[in-house]
């Protein structure tokens, strides 16, 4: 007996998770708020990687002129350098 309510629990429980799944609406397609959603972050996305590659460049660019401020300041240090010891 206990052999034939083990059995049927298991297939009652079988039962009610497919019958679950199949009340929770899944479908093999998405619905039309699904694909507006998913445009909606396709463009969020496309966006966010060009804003990165504007910043990127935008980076390239300020370390490009820090390096050249920095290599003018060391001319200029050399400078007051030789002419103070110049001037002694």
């Amino acid at each position: 007996m206990q052999r034939y309510g083990r059995i049927a629990i298991f297939f009652l429980t079988g039962i009610l998770i497919l019958g679950f799944g199949a009340m929770s609406g899944c479908t093999k397609k998405p619905g039309n708020q699904d694909i507006s959603k998913l445009e909606d972050a396709r463009g969020a996305a496309e966006s966010a990687e060009r804003k990165l590659g504007e910043l990127r460049q935008e980076r390239i660019k300020l370390e490009k002129e820090l390096k050249d401020k920095q290599d003018e300041l060391q001319k200029k240090e050399k400078e007051r350098n030789d002419l103070q010891n110049k001037t002694k």
